[in-house]
């Protein structure tokens, strides 16, 4: 069994599943033991259990023991990001943990100024697949890569076009504009158009994302989580955009011969019944 030092953060659980990778970061006393990823997020509600036990049996540890967890919130994948703070809610219900949300975008941003070693002042707008043509975009200014990239504003949900025209709008002397789009054919067609838009715009100057840029850096996770605001509750996930399923209720409700308004009013009760309720 491992010993954990009493000073210092202790041990840690940082997880992230909001796009193409499942992400399982453990560390005690912010240095890292260990860091896993798998680049099959079709398979991460598969994936994630066994891996915790295994990498609990491997580090001797205890996940009861664990004193802090930081869980990626959203914009992304509405199972991923379900199936990482489910399993962050279960975890502190066995031992006293506190958990703390973290930003997708945030932590993309975050690893673009740590990797290309950003001074202050730089701006970094981030845009990431939403599903039906639209995009989640936000921009964030560099405080260097010892310090997260903080947000200029909340994240928006816009389509390529609009947010062609806010960052073209962007005044700023230096602007790195980064992508994190799957290499499905409409995510890259999205990537394409976004691209043309921006490089016809002659007086921008756009760095673009390498593939390296794609996903978040355990760096940039670990900087996120040693700046995260720890608390014994549940983290709340960050969606942006509706589920197809609260969209398409209205219909499946009629198709049933239900009362639409009553299917939606029903669904917003269940949404925000606290944990241990009776349904």
């Amino acid at each position: 069994m491992a010993t954990h030092a009493a000073p210092g953060t202790g041990l840690e659980l940082i997880l992230n599943a909001a796009e193409g990778v499942l992400q399982i970061v453990v560390t005690e006393d912010e240095a890292i033991l260990c860091a896993q990823e798998w680049y099959r997020s079709e398979r991460a509600t598969e994936i994630l259990a066994p891996a915790l036990a295994e990498l609990a049996a491997s580090l001797g540890i205890r996940w009861s023991d664990l004193r802090r967890i930081a869980c990626v919130r959203g914009p992304g994948s509405f199972t991923g990001i379900r199936l990482t703070l489910a399993t962050a809610a279960a975890l502190r219900r066995c031992g006293r943990a506190q958990l703390a949300g973290l930003d997708y975008m945030q932590a993309l941003a975050t690893t673009a100024v740590m990797r290309r070693g950003m001074l202050y002042g730089g701006h970094v707008w981030v845009l990431t697949h939403a599903r039906r043509n639209l995009v989640h975009c936000q921009p964030f200014i560099s405080y260097g890569p010892e310090i997260p990239a903080q947000p200029l504003q909340d994240v928006s949900l816009c389509t390529p076009a609009e947010a062609v025209a806010a960052i073209t709008a962007d005044t700023a002397v230096f602007l790195f504009a980064l992508f994190s789009f799957s290499m499905k054919p409409l995510h890259i067609l999205a990537y394409s158009a976004i691209l043309t838009a921006l490089n016809l715009a002659a007086e921008l100057i756009v760095v673009f994302a390498t593939s390296s840029l794609a996903d978040a850096s355990t760096e940039a996770l670990c900087l996120l989580a040693r700046h995260g605001d720890y608390a014994p509750e549940d983290i709340e996930p960050l969606y942006v955009r509706p589920c197809d399923a609260v969209d398409n209720l209205p219909d499946l409700a009629r198709r049933q011969g239900r009362d639409s308004d009553a299917a939606t009013a029903e669904l917003e009760r269940l949404l925000h019944l606290a944990p241990g309720s009776e349904i």
